[in-house]
């Protein structure tokens, strides 16, 4: 009989999320919003699992801010069809994140320790600063 060790996958999973979070530090010249991350993940209180998941809140709070402003400059510089195209993509994107939201709260967290929730925390970040990223797409310098 093999045992496998139980602390492997979370520990895969935080190395995953450690160096996901230590990108923008390699950049030259990281985003603001970034940078406000960075320094709130190196705080003390940040070591925790509540404290991550405070500052990643933190975070995608303002880059939600930032994709309703891309979302509106983006939208009062298109014509009207690539307006009618953008406003049903997004709300198919809101639509989709409130799904993720409600899949990722499921059940099947219950044996998946403490780490999840920065897990999860995290995808949703990530999947704000890419929707962020293909809006700007659509804007006049196309990025």
């Amino acid at each position: 009989m093999e045992l496998k060790p139980r602390g492997l996958p979370s520990l895969r999973a935080l190395l995953l999320l450690l160096s996901l979070l230590s990108f923008p530090a390699l950049a030259a010249d990281p985003d603001p919003l970034d940078a406000a991350l960075d320094a709130c993940l190196a705080k003390p209180e940040a070591l925790s699992t509540p404290g991550m998941v405070e500052c990643t809140d933190e975070a995608i709070q303002a880059w939600d801010k930032r994709l309703n402003e891309v979302y509106k400059r983006v939208m009062a510089d298109l014509d009207p069809k690539s307006r009618e195209l953008v406003r049903a993509s997004q709300r198919r994107w809101v639509a989709f994140r409130e799904a993720e939201h409600e899949a990722m709260g499921g059940p099947w967290r219950q044996d998946r320790g403490t780490i999840i929730r920065v897990l999860t925390v995290n995808a949703d970040l990530l999947a704000i600063k890419e929707r962020v990223q293909e809006l700007q797409l659509y804007g006049p310098d196309g990025g």
